[in-house]
């Protein structure tokens, strides 16, 4: 497709082709998702800092809170949530923004309440990569389903199943983002790296990659 193409109008740009990629089915979920990750970087790059600082404010907040649950045996969830508002709501960031932090915050959150989460370390880091995790569902896979017709035909069911099947790919490249962008002094998502390109294999027309 050439650069502007638009074949889904619920997707930004850099996400177009990745989308098209993925109905037509010719290119494997490693290929998929090194492009996703391409569209990503842009998407966590152009929004800089700010929410990274975010996150990890919220993940010292959901830590502190966690080990005052330990020492003192009380569960007051809802006033974690409200003190996670709160931050939220004296922020900067731009209102897509904060609720898609808030809603990778509530997730930990609701992970430590229903006893998937126990370790209380690295919350701070733990937080920045679920905002990238979120990010790449509000801005991607969420927005998949929002069109009447795929392109080339495709049916919502199976053009899910192939966006599920980046997953594997897709996750250690948020862990590895998030664990920079938490690191960094400056929280600097600039220098973010994608895996090396694979050498494309030639793909059979037979081949079923649902």
């Amino acid at each position: 497709m050439a650069d502007g193409d638009i074949v889904h109008d619920k997707l930004s740009l850099p996400y177009q082709k990745v989308y098209k990629m993925l109905c037509e089915g010719k290119a494997d979920p490693e290929e998929c998702a090194w492009m996703v990750e391409l569209a990503m970087r842009k998407d966590i790059q152009k929004k800089g800092a700010a929410p990274i600082v975010l996150a990890k404010r919220m993940g010292e907040i959901l830590k502190e809170a966690m080990e005052n649950f330990n020492k003192n045996g009380s569960r007051n969830w809802g006033a974690v949530s409200d003190q996670l508002k709160h931050l939220a709501r004296q922020t900067s960031c731009p209102h897509d923004i904060k609720e898609l932090i808030l809603r990778a915050s509530k997730v930990i959150l609701h992970d430590f309440r229903y006893g998937r989460r126990t370790d209380t370390d690295a919350l701070a880091e733990v937080t920045v990569v679920q905002y990238i995790r979120e990010l790449y569902r509000s801005n991607f896979k969420e927005r998949i389903p929002l069109t009447r017709e795929h392109y080339a035909g495709i049916d919502t069911a199976t053009l899910m199943i192939r966006v599920k099947a980046l997953d594997p790919e897709l996750s250690p490249v948020f862990d590895k983002w998030g664990k920079q962008a938490n690191a960094d002094p400056y929280h600097n998502v600039a220098k973010l790296k994608r895996p090396p390109r694979r050498k494309l294999e030639e793909l059979d027309l037979d081949d079923n990659l649902l």
